[in-house]
């Protein structure tokens, strides 16, 4: 997800993208994101969903170990500032 505005940006990933989409929306909405992740959660009340983009960085097999390694490589790379 990128915030539009500031470009602040959140890396995850799930074995179903669209419900982790709406629950990633609801948890954001309703500030419950997780203690670790106030300025996402401030930032999403804020602006609203309209600021954020959802989008999809790579897709790989549903292998959930695969996918926890190649989140963390994305985020060493990109250094997303929600995930801090």
């Amino acid at each position: 997800m990128t915030n539009k505005v500031n470009g602040r940006r959140y890396i995850g990933y799930s074995e179903n993208i669209e419900s982790r989409f709406e629950a990633n929306k609801r948890e954001l909405q309703r500030g419950s994101f997780g203690k670790d992740y106030q300025q996402f959660i401030d930032d999403y009340q804020q602006f609203g969903e309209e600021a954020f983009m959802f989008g999809i960085i790579e897709v790989t097999a549903n292998q959930p170990s695969l996918m926890s390694k190649r989140s963390e490589q994305w985020k060493q790379m990109i250094q997303p500032e929600y995930n801090q």
